[in-house]
């Protein structure tokens, strides 16, 4: 069993929110998108990403396939015609008795908690170069890389009782230091609901330029 927290946010300087997420308990399934390309554009594919991942992972598709399958479906669907393309980075994760099969490409970012610190996952394109820890703009997006060029990285996690996977968008990691993560994620007399508005919180009380999305899973 899961406890789940989940907050989005503009922020302090966008009135947009191009961020977007669906979160089905019962089914285990969860997405998190952060859109690019600006208006009408950024908020347009990250809600197409988050549909048809959706879709993907309740027809059984893996995760890392279901975003694959996206970018291509997004590229066809919202040809890139101009110098402001619009894409999105985005996590798709299936979770059950404490087990979570996941998969993200871009900026999104993963951190695992165990209750008394916490690491971040590193994606493959980091490993790789392909994409700069902490960078502002997606060198990898769904819809703007071609499918074949996409670095996806994956992973399984089995939790613990009491540990915890936070799925986040980088004005999250950009807006709260190393020492308010470890306070919003490794206090245990935090509901997961508690962890997430105190980071949220945090991410405020400074200029929180970008859009603000998490999603806490926690084992139960």
């Amino acid at each position: 069993m899961f406890e789940i927290g989940q907050i989005s946010h503009p922020g302090r300087k966008r009135l947009l929110n191009e961020d977007t997420y669906d979160l089905d308990a019962c089914a285990g399934l969860a997405v998190l998108v952060d859109g690019m390309g600006g208006p009408d554009a950024g908020d347009v594919a990250a809600a197409f990403v988050r549909d048809h991942v959706r879709k993907a992972l309740q027809q059984g598709e893996s995760p890392a396939d279901a975003l694959r399958n996206t970018g291509q479906a997004l590229r066809i669907q919202r040809p890139q015609q101009s110098l402001s393309p619009s894409g999105a980075s985005a996590i798709a994760a299936r979770f059950s008795d404490g087990f979570l099969d996941l998969a993200w490409v871009g900026t999104c970012t993963v951190l695992f908690s165990d209750g008394r610190q916490y690491r971040r996952i590193q994606s493959d394109a980091e490993s790789k170069g392909v994409l700069k820890s902490g960078a502002g703009n997606a060198i990898q997006a769904l819809g703007v890389t071609a499918t074949d060029k996409l670095c996806i990285s994956e992973t399984g996690i089995t939790l613990k009782r009491g540990e915890s996977v936070l799925f986040c968008t980088d004005g999250v990691l950009e807006a709260c230091s190393e020492p308010e993560l470890e306070t919003s994620l490794c206090d245990p007399r935090l509901s997961a609901q508690e962890s997430v508005e105190i980071l949220l919180m945090h991410a405020l009380r400074g200029e929180a330029v970008n859009n603000l999305t998490a999603l806490l899973l926690r084992r139960a």
